[in-house]
């Protein structure tokens, strides 16, 4: 019976005319493209290719095998790839993000993906970039992070910006008033690993603010003392929109200068056996 994968191997290569670009839409390395064709040319009795100055060609034969082959492979390699369509996405989602915050991203991969089942995960992420790494989940949505914490297997996609920025409760006696003159000035914000407490950290440490004193909590602790104490709390606008529109919280203007915008997106593990687990991320960014 004849090995249909080395035929499908053959037709690329003869398609692309290049063996690194060959190997590269096959997700193999090079040096294996080219045992397949020596398999394939050792199986046949017969030389496919021949090397030019310009990259490889079919011979006479190979051409021949090539016109007889390409229709039936393309015909199988169109039925195998719907059939890899039809999947489950294991999604994790950062554990600070809000329902209402990656429910309208999630409702869009739906609607691009009919025949994708997405199972969520929320945690942190380190625990996240380990399920990653290991293959126990296919993405992983969060805010960008630093890349020492991953390795280079794993890629972003960014989707767009999340911006940090200071808030209170709609009732809160620093309305108004100027913070610079408080002796001692307390401000919430996430757990010490986010970007959003390194951000605020290196900016009080490069300004030299001595009088501010910065408590990490977790975002629903965090949202807790916003709704029910007079506190200033550093954290993702986005993540708290429903509060800001009902005219619960309000920003604050600290005068503390922060870069305080951040790209989130989808990491992804480029080793994944989901070979169509990056195309089904980059078409969401294009309609976010």
């Amino acid at each position: 019976m004849p090995n249909l994968e080395l035929y499908r191997i053959f037709k690329v290569v003869a398609d692309e005319g290049n063996l690194t670009k060959a190997s590269q839409k096959l997700f193999i390395s090079q040096p294996a493209v080219t045992q397949h064709i020596h398999n394939l040319e050792d199986e046949l009795n017969i030389k496919l290719f021949e090397r030019t100055q310009h990259g490889i060609t079919l011979t006479k034969e190979g051409e021949n095998i090539y016109n007889q082959i390409k229709e039936p492979i393309s015909i199988l390699s169109s039925i195998k790839d719907s059939l890899e369509n039809i999947t489950n996405i294991k999604l994790g989602i950062h554990t600070n993000f809000t329902n209402d915050f990656y429910g309208s991203i999630l409702k869009q991969l739906a609607e691009t993906n009919p025949n994708i089942d997405f199972s969520i995960y929320k945690s942190d992420s380190e625990r996240m970039f380990a399920m990653l790494e290991k293959n126990e989940i296919d993405a992983y949505l969060s805010k960008e992070q630093p890349e020492d914490i991953h390795s280079q297997s794993i890629k972003f996609i960014s989707l767009g910006a999340l911006h940090d920025n200071f808030f209170v409760n709609s009732d809160s006696k620093f309305l108004g008033k100027n913070i610079s003159k408080l002796d001692t000035l307390t401000i919430y914000t996430l757990n010490n690993i986010s970007s959003t407490s390194r951000r605020l950290k290196s900016a009080i440490e490069q300004n030299n603010y001595n009088n501010i004193v910065i408590k990490n909590y977790t975002f629903i602790t965090i949202l807790e003392k916003l709704q029910y104490n007079d506190v200033i709390a550093y954290i993702t606008e986005e993540y708290i929109q429903k509060e800001l529109n009902e005219g619960k919280f309000k920003k604050l203007d600290l005068g503390i200068e922060i870069q305080n915008d951040v790209n989130y997106g989808i990491y992804y593990n480029s080793n994944n056996k989901l070979k169509n687990i990056k195309t089904i991320f980059e078409k969401l960014k294009s309609q976010i």
